[in-house]
């Protein structure tokens, strides 16, 4: 997604960065987006084409060499109340503010942030967060 943090691409090497910081026999909790139906244009533009559905996400995780041993797919209504929260909070903060360049950067991000939730990928996107273990 755009202006969100750092992101490693794909799955596979967020998964060979992890590993050798790892304890021996030890496990990764990672998150990971997914596609519950057809996306739209806008999702897909917003979230380019690494975003695969749930059976895919796994998948990936298995080619890496990992295995899930426990898992939580987030339903709607989390994944509403995370949206709404981030959002508001942020334009809480904002209004908070004087007038000036900060408080509109965080107006314009909160309101475009939604907007692109409400119309872009709201009805498709899913995450779900999964305990890993190396296969071998």
């Amino acid at each position: 997604m755009r202006g969100r943090g750092v992101r490693l691409r794909g799955i596979g090497p967020a998964l060979d960065a992890i590993g050798p910081l790892l304890a021996p026999g030890g496990a990764v909790l990672l998150g990971e987006t997914y596609w519950e139906g057809e996306p739209s244009d806008l999702a897909r533009e917003l979230f380019g084409d690494g975003v695969r559905d749930l059976a895919g996400t796994v998948g990936a995780v298995r080619a890496a060499g990992w295995l899930p041993v426990a898992g939580h797919t987030s339903s709607r209504t989390e994944l509403d109340a995370y949206e709404w929260a981030w959002t508001g909070s942020l334009t809480d903060w904002a209004l908070e503010q004087p007038p000036g360049p900060d408080r509109d950067r965080a107006l314009r991000t909160a309101a475009e942030h939604r907007e692109e939730w409400l119309t872009g990928y709201r009805d498709g996107f899913g995450f779900v967060t999964l305990v890993l273990r190396r296969a071998s």
